[in-house]
C-alpha cells in the first residue's frame, strides 16, 4: 500500500511514533533538517493535523502532515515554487491593470461630475446614477489592486469608526428601499487594512440591500466578528456552497457574480473566516470571524 500511495505523490512518507521514517532508519528531522519539522509532527501525533513551509535550494515546499490510526504519520512533500511564481506574475499583473484602469475611470468621473454640475442636460438623474456607478468601480479596481499587492498595509486599527462610514454611505439607499439600517457596534481594535476591511463591508452591505424588499439590514460587529444580516429572499439550502465562487450568480441576480468571491479573498488575505446561514424567504447572514484559529491578530494589536 505504501508503495502504491508514493506513486501518486512527489513524496510520501511515513513516519513512525518516534520519529522514524519507514524504510530509511533516520528521523523525519534528520531527512528534513528544519525547526519546523519538529513541531509539526509533535502537532500531529497531538491533534491529528499539522503543515509547515520551508525553503530548499531556492525552492519551496509545503509539507502536510497526518496521523494515521496505527499511529503512523504521513507527511506529504509538495513543492510550490511554481505555484508561488505564479502568484507572483499574477499580483503584478492585476497591480498594473488596477493602475490602468484608474486613468480613464477618473477622466469618465471627472467628465461626468463636470455635466452634472456645469451642463445643460435635463437629466440629472442619469448623470448621478452614472457618477455612483464609477465611484462604485474605482472603489472595486482599488480594492482588488491593494489586495494583490506585495507588501500588505497592515496596521493596527479600531474597525468600529471604519464600519460606521460604510453604513452611512448605505443608508439613503435602504431608507429608498423603505428598508431599516439598524447597527450593534462595538470599538474593535484588531489588525487589518482599512481599505479592504471597508470593501468588504460594502459588499456584503451591497447584496444585503439589493436582495432584501422589506424588513431591515442589520449590522454588528464586536471583538470577534463582522456580522451583515437582512430579512430579505434568502438562499436555497443546496446553493450556500456555492456563493463564494467567482462569477456564481444566484436566482435572477444582474451583478457579475464577484461581490462575494471578494469577500472571501480579502477575509483569507486577513487570516479571516467568512461563514454563511441563509434560509429561503427569511434572510441571510454572513459572518466574518476574525480569529478562527488563534489570536495571532490581537496579540499585534497589544504590541
Amino acid at each position: 500500500m505504501y508503495r502504491k500511495l508514493s506513486e501518486l505523490f512527489e513524496e510520501l512518507l511515513f513516519v513512525e511514533p518516534d520519529g522514524t521514517v519507514v524504510g530509511s532508519g533516520k528521523k523525519l528531522w534528520e531527512l528534513y533538517p528544519f525547526p519546523e519539522a519538529i513541531a509539526a509532527l509533535e502537532e500531529a501525533r497531538e491533534r491529528g493535523r499539522s503543515s509547515f513551509q520551508a525553503e530548499e535550494r531556492g525552492r519551496s515546499f509545503t509539507f502536510q502532515l497526518a496521523r494515521l490510526p496505527d499511529g503512523t504519520v504521513a507527511v506529504l512533500k509538495r513543492d510550490d515554487t511554481l505555484a508561488k511564481e505564479f502568484d507572483s506574475v499574477k499580483r503584478e499583473v492585476v497591480s498594473t491593470l488596477s493602475h490602468e484602469i484608474k486613468t480613464p475611470l477618473t477622466v469618465i468621473r471627472g467628465n461626468v461630475e463636470f455635466l452634472l454640475h456645469y451642463g445643460d442636460c435635463n437629466d440629472k438623474e442619469v448623470l448621478k446614477e452614472t457618477l455612483e456607478k464609477v465611484e462604485k468601480l474605482e472603489r472595486i479596481v482599488s480594492g482588488i489592486g491593494r489586495l494583490f499587492k506585495k507588501s500588505s498595509q497592515m496596521a493596527a486599527l479600531n474597525l468600529r469608526p471604519l464600519t460606521e462610514e460604510v453604513v452611512e454611505s448605505f443608508t439613503p439607499k435602504a431608507a429608498e428601499k423603505g428598508i431599516a439600517l439598524k447597527t450593534e457596534l462595538e470599538d474593535t481594535n484588531t489588525v487589518a487594512d482599512a481599505v479592504l476591511f471597508q470593501q468588504l463591508l460594502r459588499n456584503l452591505l451591497d447584496n444585503a440591500v439589493k436582495f432584501t424588499k422589506e424588513g431591515e439590514v442589520r449590522v454588528k460587529l464586536t471583538e470577534e466578528f463582522l456580522e451583515v444580516s437582512d430579512t430579505g429572499r434568502g438562499i436555497p439550502r443546496e446553493k450556500l456552497s456555492r456563493v463564494f465562487e467567482r462569477y456564481y450568480r444566484e436566482g435572477e441576480n444582474s451583478g457579475q457574480g464577484i461581490g462575494l468571491s471578494v469577500v472571501r479573498e480579502i477575509a483569507k488575505h486577513h487570516g479571516w473566516k467568512v461563514e454563511v446561514e441563509s434560509e429561503v424567504g427569511r434572510g441571510s447572514r454572513f459572518r466574518v470571524v476574525f480569529y478562527p484559529d488563534e489570536n495571532i491578530g490581537k496579540e499585534a494589536v497589544k504590541e
